[in-house]
């Protein structure tokens, strides 16, 4: 199996489309698409660790270096929900990378901020048991 399939089925069974793959390493879909073909055999090595992060897979089973998925870096079920719990929205995104850099004196800071924000709107946004809807 090439680099281009082990690409499409770690895709596929996040459920990303390839425009998402594509807008995370800032190329156009259709390069995604070419990768998954076989058009272009040769990953750019500034793209094997974040392709694979955001793939939940290793570097080293996306280049064929381990042949197994064992070597993921998660099981299917914990990237699932992952996946699920990802921002698709990309100012979304970019936002909430922004926060896990963030010191925990400084996020404090934000979510109160934030609950400032929404708490007229959604007053049940910061109640305990929310954080999933």
């Amino acid at each position: 199996m090439g680099i281009g399939e082990r690409i499409k089925r770690a895709r596929q069974s996040l459920g990303y489309s390839a425009e998402q793959v594509a807008e995370h390493l800032g190329v156009a879909p259709t390069t995604i698409y070419r990768y998954e073909n076989g058009d272009i055999s040769k990953l750019p090595s500034n793209h094997i660790i974040p392709l694979a992060e955001f793939l939940h897979i290793s570097p080293q089973y996306l280049m064929g270096w381990e042949s197994e998925l064992t070597s993921t870096l998660q099981t299917t079920e914990e990237a699932k929900f992952e996946a699920e719990s990802t921002p698709k929205n990309k100012r979304v995104r970019i936002l909430c990378r922004g926060l896990n850099r963030l010191s925990p004196e400084d996020f404090d800071k934000a979510e109160d901020m934030f609950r400032i924000m929404f708490s007229k709107t959604y007053p049940d946004l910061f109640e305990k048991g929310n954080d999933d809807k």
